[in-house]
């Protein structure tokens, strides 16, 4: 299952014209990489659960799905949380563990050991070794990979911290069992954990998220790596100069331009002599001419300052 229905309002205001999971990376949505691993894995059918900008997510879903998978969709009209959302779209899982996977990660890991952990009674974490623990809430793995605590961001950890990468598998009877919505998820391993039955497993591979526009904006310009990536609709003047960018569909750059290590999407535009430079433009509108801005998200209705 492919957990899509947040609220986004973290990566507020732009996730009021984008919903977060639909958010262009490198011309394919930021749900794709998650959608990417459930594939890979075998899953069949896969459910994705929608809550904001419904059409939308389900366009980038089948947008991102190869051809011939099986997707299939549960619609919350009003959020039943992180475990409710699972819950409420049992009818349509086939038989067997759940793969449950969130749709805000850009990732590139080795799910095998996560998959061969899988049993009935219990839910399994896939982990990494923690980047930021002031930053994240961090696991804690004891004896046989039993969690022994989750601990919040900021707080003291004892032995190595892990992060939890938002892929985890979930028992049969766990999945039976999940309370009514709306539930997170957070209750449901506290329960598991306190049986003994909630467990972690270290994977190895690459993780980014994309909570916010900041980190948006930081995921993309880390997968460019200094390079710059241009849509086949997009159109950049032979006179602008675009760096560390990307410009995405329907996307356009003037002459004298300069963009710099920025993202354009959605049908913004760049008008003569505009500089961006760590810069966020989404939606359709054009850039007045000679604007200068650094560490801005820029919309069609305004601009703030880009974290």
């Amino acid at each position: 299952m492919l957990l899509a229905a947040g609220r986004g309002e973290r990566m507020e205001p732009l996730s009021s014209l984008i919903p977060k999971p639909a958010l262009e990376v490198l011309g394919r949505p930021l749900l794709a990489s998650a959608l990417d691993h459930l594939v890979q894995a075998g899953c069949s059918p896969i459910v994705v659960n929608l809550h904001r900008h419904p059409e939308a997510v389900a366009r980038a879903a089948r947008s991102a799905a190869p051809p011939g998978v099986e997707l299939s969709f549960s619609h919350e009209p009003e959020l039943l949380g992180s475990a409710g959302g699972i819950g409420a779209a049992r009818h349509l899982f086939g038989a067997g563990p759940l793969l449950a996977a969130n749709a805000d990660v850009w990732a590139r890991l080795d799910l095998a050991p996560l998959l061969a952990r899988a049993r009935p009674d219990g839910a399994v974490l896939g982990l990494l070794p923690h980047p930021d623990p002031d930053r994240w809430s961090a696991v804690e793995l004891g004896e046989g990979g039993v969690v022994r605590r989750i601990v919040p961001a900021g707080g003291t950890t004892v032995g190595t911290p892990y992060l939890f990468t938002g892929f985890q598998i979930l028992g049969e009877s766990v999945v039976a069992r999940l309370p009514s919505a709306p539930a997170d998820i957070g209750p449901v391993w506290g329960a598991l954990m306190r049986r003994g039955s909630l467990y972690g497993v270290p994977l190895e591979g690459s993780w980014r998220e994309a909570g916010t526009p900041g980190s948006y904006r930081a995921l993309v310009s880390a997968l460019l790596a200094g390079a710059c990536w241009r849509h086949p609709g997009a159109q950049v003047a032979g006179g602008a100069e675009v760096r560390g960018s990307a410009v995405g569909a329907d996307c356009a750059v003037a002459d004298g331009a300069v963009v710099e290590d920025s993202i354009l999407t959605a049908g913004a535009r760049v008008g003569e002599g505009v500089q961006l430079e760590r810069c966020v433009a989404a939606g359709q509108m054009e850039i007045a001419a000679s604007y200068c801005g650094r560490d801005r998200l820029i919309l069609p209705w305004g601009e703030v300052a880009l974290v």
